[in-house]
């Protein structure tokens, strides 16, 4: 069977580390057809690029180089004449603002079915996909033949960065520059405030249950005991207590700890389908019918100023 063409993402010559979750993706998806798992970059020095992701599982790394940032015109021309040279079973990428900006187009110019956002991929004898709709509240399934694109979520598949030793094959493919009638000007990176809580390995997230913004301290000072960050449901931002780069969730940031634990938080849909990544959720709520419960591995129904005192001292 053909290859699956992963397509790397990178922005300023850094590859986007959730790249490395798109490969494991692909080389589970290549293992699974009985195929090899080739990927695709495209930018300024690419060789270099090809290099930080050369990990083991990775057949074949395709490069092409371009002077211009991210365009929509270069990437369409250049996976299109890959996929003429390969003719992939499939191609894979990241379901972020990049990706869904050039698949969809690539999927009518290549007359392949577009599968949007994949938390799981599935093979038997078609390729099929776990999809979330209506702010997670359900999952569907939805299945095509080969070939067919994929958008793979951000934080669902793990990071695998054993060193492999794939062939680098840079790629000649003529461009139609008059074929390019998008240009990226340049780049504005929104600020992320004073801490990154994707990145965050321990989370200690608090929500409504706290009652005052003056009980925060509590929060921080237990926080810094334990080596964690401090975030917050959607309730405490819309309160002004906490900035926005601190609120998990839907309309916030999906997280994906090896440790979340929630205090105080009753557990909305929106809010679960942010930390349902995380290794081990546990939770403390004096509801025990807290919706949060149903997401936790761990749980404790207690008064949390009678729970946080106590866990603070122990970390003292």
């Amino acid at each position: 069977m053909s290859p699956i063409l992963i397509i790397a993402e990178h922005r300023q010559g850094i590859i986007n580390p959730d790249t490395f979750g798109l490969l494991t993706a692909g080389i589970e998806l290549s293992t699974a057809l009985g195929t090899e798992a080739h990927v695709a970059i495209i930018g300024t020095n690419p060789e270099k690029l090809a290099q930080d992701i050369n990990i083991a599982g990775i057949h074949t790394i395709h490069t092409f180089s371009t002077s211009l940032p991210y365009n929509h015109d270069i990437y369409v021309q250049v996976i299109s004449s890959l996929f003429d040279k390969i003719h992939p079973s499939s191609i894979l990428s990241l379901h972020t603002s990049t990706g869904t900006d050039y698949c969809p187009a690539l999927a009518s110019i290549l007359d392949m079915p577009l599968l949007p956002d994949a938390i799981a991929i599935n093979y038997t004898d078609q390729i099929e996909i776990l999809h979330e709709m209506y702010s997670s509240k359900l999952q569907a399934k939805i299945a095509s033949p080969p070939p067919a694109i994929i958008t793979v979520r951000a934080g669902v598949w793990p990071i695998e960065t054993t060193p492999g030793n794939a062939s680098i094959e840079p790629l000649n493919i003529s461009i139609n520059e008059e074929a390019i009638n998008f240009k990226v000007k340049d780049y504005e990176e929104t600020p992320i405030g004073d801490v990154d809580i994707s990145t965050s390995d321990l989370l200690l997230s608090v929500g409504r249950g706290i009652g005052d913004e003056s009980n925060l301290e509590l929060i921080f000072s237990t926080a810094e005991a334990m080596g964690a960050t401090v975030s917050s449901s959607r309730p405490i931002v819309d309160a002004g207590w906490l900035p926005k780069d601190r609120q998990v969730g839907q309309s916030g940031t999906k997280v994906s700890p090896s440790i979340y634990l929630a205090i105080g938080i009753s557990g909305a849909v929106q809010h679960i389908a942010g930390i349902k990544n995380s290794k081990v959720i546990i939770s403390i709520n004096k509801d025990p019918k807290a919706p949060i419960f149903d997401a936790s591995d761990y749980g404790a129904v207690g008064d949390l100023f009678e729970i946080l005192p106590a866990l603070l001292e122990e970390f003292r």
